[in-house]
């Protein structure tokens, strides 16, 4: 038997799959916890017992859902309002956890409503997605999906097996120790392949110092997408990012894009946020068979074979230096500060290596050093990313800038 008092929110389209969604809530309670359905079907009324019905979740749209011929564009109506739901039922503290089962169009609408959720809220969705591109779902937060083998269109042994299980860890999960910040301090930094000896470094120096740090492989959604939204939550006391690489990939059409949410969140709470152009002169692309003619013609990285990097030219570091500007110039005074390594910028950025280009370096630095505005300090180092000086110097700049209590 679970812990007493805990609500589970389920979201289904009971159109579709509401006696799997009904057998899913059965045995959840079986655990002691209350189970309550958020209807997300957009073709029948939902039936009795529904938490949140259909027209709830619809709200003003209503009209325009059930009479629509066109899914996706009913589906981004109901986005709309599950999403606002969902916050309004955690605010309310009426969420300790949540649940979805569905395909494509259900897993879509759930995830987008569990996103609004912060990290340590339990999150499962029974999807036959699993089995496929997991990204547009999970974007590396904390969900756990689980792959329901068949599809979800009626109740047999093996569908009934996997939502007991759905159950079970639904419980394993609400029992579990909540998400806590340590004792310790946490600082947040930013990591790429290229940049690991700069930020081994700087993660041994900052513990030696009593701070706890996390790491995040500058990938995209499990890179500085989570961790820009957790630095909103306030698990960190200061940023360490000396990876931005995913900046490049948002001017030149990379893969690790996060959009615009990039380096604004550290400004925007007023915490101790160093920026470095780790790996910026990298945009990251896929395979090889992937390519567009005009990638192709310039200078590449083969990093892996799911893997090809190419080098930043002149105009798009020009960008990156408006981006920087651009993000950064609100900072509070003496919170924010750019450190820049003159001598390259990654592992494969120095002299003799593929992605060597001084110049076009140098148009990034130039429109930062003369652009930027005086609140933000630019520091311009004669080293390259990797040197240990480097980090030493990165350490020592972002300890000057925390409050004195907190070393």
């Amino acid at each position: 038997m679970g812990q007493s008092g805990k609500t589970i929110i389920l979201c289904c389209t009971m159109d579709t799959k509401s006696c799997e969604a009904l057998y899913l809530k059965e045995q959840v309670e079986a655990f002691g916890h209350e189970v309550r359905i958020i209807d997300m079907g957009m073709k029948k009324p939902s039936p009795p017992g529904v938490f949140i019905t259909q027209a709830q979740v619809a709200g003003l749209y209503y009209e325009q859902i059930v009479s629509s011929n066109i899914r996706s564009e009913a589906a981004a109506y109901m986005i709309k309002g599950l999403k606002s739901i969902v916050r309004q039922l955690y605010a309310d503290g009426q969420l300790d956890g949540i649940m979805a089962i569905g395909g494509s169009g259900g897993t879509t609408m759930a995830s987008a409503a569990i996103h609004e959720l912060p990290l340590g809220v339990p999150k499962i969705v029974v999807t036959t997605m699993a089995s496929g591109n997991t990204l547009p779902y999970v974007q590396g937060e904390d969900v756990l999906l689980l792959n329901p083998v068949v599809d979800i269109q009626n109740l047999n042994f093996l569908t009934e097996y996997i939502l007991r299980q759905a159950a079970a860890v639904m419980n394993g999960m609400i029992c579990c120790r909540p998400l806590e910040r340590g004792k310790k301090k946490a600082i947040a930094i930013t990591c790429f392949g290229v940049t690991t000896p700069c930020v081994d470094r700087c993660a041994g120096l900052l513990q030696e110092e009593g701070y706890e740090v996390l790491i995040f492989h500058a990938r995209g959604s499990s890179g500085g997408k989570i961790m820009e939204k957790m630095i909103a939550e306030g698990h960190f006391c200061a940023v360490l990012d000396v990876t931005t690489t995913e900046l490049a990939d948002e001017v030149a059409g990379g893969i690790y894009s996060v959009g615009p949410r990039r380096l604004r969140e550290a400004p925007a709470h007023g915490i101790p946020y160093i920026v470095v152009p780790g790996a910026l002169e990298m945009i990251n692309l896929g395979s090889e068979d992937t390519l567009q003619p005009a990638q192709k013609a310039r200078t590449l990285y083969y990093h892996s074979p799911s893997s090809v990097k190419m080098r930043a030219n002149g105009a798009e570091m020009k960008e990156l230096g408006e981006i920087f500007i651009q993000r950064l110039q609100h900072s509070r005074p003496g919170m924010t500060k750019v450190i820049i390594p003159a001598r390259g910028f990654s592992s494969v950025d120095m002299p003799g290596k593929v992605f060597s280009d001084p110049d076009a370096n140098q148009i990034f630095i130039n429109e930062v050093k003369y652009k930027m505005p005086s609140n933000v300090p630019v520091m311009i180092q004669d080293s390259h990313v990797n040197d240990r000086a480097f980090a030493d110097v990165l350490v020592r700049e972002l300890l000057r800038m925390m409050p004195k209590t907190q070393y």
